[in-house]
């Protein structure tokens, strides 16, 4: 069957988002009164669902305050501080011409949208799916599935791009191959774990490493 559509994971994929992220995050665990972690312990936290890294952070009973403190602080000062990584815009303009282009992410579709609004990105798909109210704890596997019902897609038709295990294991759930974006913030081992069908170290790689999968 016909490869046809690319799902894009956004943090680590398309945007290094770090700064604005590890800012929110350091501004929540104040929040608490915890005290502040050094960078490499937090950058572990960027690409989970963020009831999954709050519940290890805070403990269950405090995990809704602290997802809505570190919600409210992106959306006002977190969700600009980000770049676009070296070479993504240029992939996107090629793999576009030849695919459906859709962005998966388990940040709110709202952030998403602005995100790839205000970084000149948005042109280049044709769908952004994010959690949305009520289910902002969305699986990426169960978000995933969304997008394959929405657009009428087998999974044969369709490869995920992303940096962390829960982007190449949703998308093994189902049966889709997944590429690793070794720029991101997961490891090499983590993907290779996790099940990613291939590794790409740069996005000027993308393009070859779809072709291989088409």
């Amino acid at each position: 069957m016909t490869l046809t559509t690319l799902l894009f994971d956004l943090d680590g994929t398309l945007l290094d988002s770090e700064p604005g992220i590890l800012g929110c995050f350091r501004r929540t665990l104040e929040h608490f009164g915890l005290p502040d972690r050094p960078d490499a312990e937090l950058r572990r936290f960027i690409g989970p669902p963020l009831e999954h890294s709050w519940r290890e952070l805070v403990g269950e009973a405090r995990v809704a305050e602290a997802v809505e403190v570190y919600r409210r602080c992106y959306d006002a000062a977190g969700k600009y501080r980000a770049v676009v990584y070296a070479g993504i815009e240029a992939a996107l303009e090629e793999l576009a011409g030849g695919y459906t282009l859709v962005v998966a992410t388990s940040k709110r579709r709202v952030f998403a949208e602005d995100m790839l609004g205000h970084f000149g990105l948005r042109p280049y798909f044709e769908a952004v799916y994010g959690v949305t109210p009520p289910d902002l704890s969305e699986p990426k596997a169960k978000l995933i599935g969304r997008i394959l019902h929405d657009r009428g897609l087998k999974p044969a038709q369709a490869v995920m791009i992303g940096n962390r295990e829960f982007d190449v294991a949703a998308a093994r759930a189902h049966g889709m191959a997944s590429i690793g974006a070794l720029w991101g913030y997961g490891s090499r081992e983590e993907l290779t774990l996790h099940g990613a069908s291939l590794l790409c170290e740069h996005p000027r790689a993308l393009i070859d490493a779809v072709e291989r999968l088409a």
